[in-house]
């Protein structure tokens, strides 16, 4: 079964033609400068740390940029700070509203209560009761929809009859600047690096990082790995315009995003090397590894980079000056009991 709608080849010319035909916001390196500065005083510098094991396994200097340290335990707080800072009064009034397999809407929660801002938080029923409970604490609403393929349309009903203010999960210029934030720091405390692997769902962090990383250093090479039961970017890049996926299966849940956007996936077809496709199976044993040798917890989605690197996906040469996102944290007990 196609993972998305098929269409006849016409139907994809006619949308191949009115996606290049869109006249898209850019992100650049300024705007990622000018969020640094703005959430700096709410976020943590991320460590980038060495793994002599992880090193001599993939046949790199390999770093591991550990966002499940991050408030909110994944870097999805930085794009979400960022967004509600420059929110206007008027849609500080209205309120925010999102939809999330739970790190997104844990980041949106905590960014808004920071701010005393109504946050509502569209997630599939089968999202990981943690997460659920974290974007509760942090002072959001919890909403469901039955799955996470039907998450925008149950979302986007809410949002109109609300008149809440709509912050995306990924492809907001203020949410992809926020994440490029982490592609600063990795470049200032690696500075040697030669190749970036990122976790990819929707692809905020990777063209964040994408476009943080080549204005420094156009040489760099950045990566996305996405699982292969949730390709939405790779099968996008393929299609050459968007797609929207009826069918999701992956045990990382943080990468499951259910549709690409223009707006990434031109910062993608621009800046990034390749977006490369690895099978659940690496990604757990990618996140055994790295808790058995690094002690470092990652969930699933946090894992995917390294798990790409382990089983080869990225072409590196020997010693070559690696940096691997670890993308989160936020894993249920239960879960990593049944994954070790």
């Amino acid at each position: 079964m196609t993972p998305h709608t098929p269409i006849t080849d016409a139907a994809a010319e006619a949308a191949r033609a009115s996606y290049r035909s869109l006249n898209l916001p850019m992100v650049t390196i300024e705007d990622i400068r000018a969020a640094a500065e703005r959430i700096a005083p709410y976020i943590h510098h991320t460590p980038t740390l060495p793994s002599a094991t992880l090193s001599r396994m993939t046949g790199t200097r390999l770093g591991l940029k550990a966002e499940n340290l991050q408030r909110t335990g994944s870097f999805k707080a930085r794009g979400a700070l960022n967004a509600v800072l420059q929110l206007t009064p008027e849609q500080r009034a209205r309120g925010v509203v999102t939809m999330s397999a739970g790190n997104h809407g844990q980041g949106l929660a905590f960014a808004a209560g920071m701010v005393g801002v109504r946050c509502v938080v569209f997630m599939p029923q089968t999202a990981v009761p943690t997460k659920v409970a974290a974007v509760r604490d942090y002072g959001a609403e919890a909403r469901f929809s039955p799955s996470m393929e039907s998450l925008f349309s149950c979302m986007d009903a809410f949002r109109e009859q609300e008149g809440l203010h709509y912050v995306h999960p990924f492809a907001d210029p203020a949410i992809i600047a926020g994440q490029g934030t982490a592609g600063l720091e990795i470049l200032a405390d690696t500075p040697d690096v030669e190749t970036v692997v990122v976790c990819t769902g929707g692809g905020g962090l990777l063209s964040g990082v994408a476009v943080a990383a080549k204005a420094i250093r156009p040489s760099i090479r950045v990566f996305g790995v996405e699982p292969e039961g949730a390709a939405a970017v790779r099968l996008s890049l393929d299609a050459g315009y968007p797609l929207t996926m009826t069918s999701i299966s992956t045990v990382a849940d943080g990468l499951a995003a259910p549709f690409a956007a223009p707006l990434t996936q031109r910062v993608i077809e621009q800046l990034v090397d390749d977006v490369v496709l690895i099978p659940d199976d690496a990604i757990i044993s990618a996140l055994r590894l790295l808790l058995e040798r690094t002690k470092l917890l990652v969930e699933p989605a946090g894992a995917a980079a390294v798990g790409a690197l382990l089983a080869e996906r990225i072409p590196v040469t020997p010693g070559e000056a690696t940096v691997a996102t670890l993308s989160g944290g936020n894993i249920d007990f239960g879960k990593l009991k049944q994954l070790l």
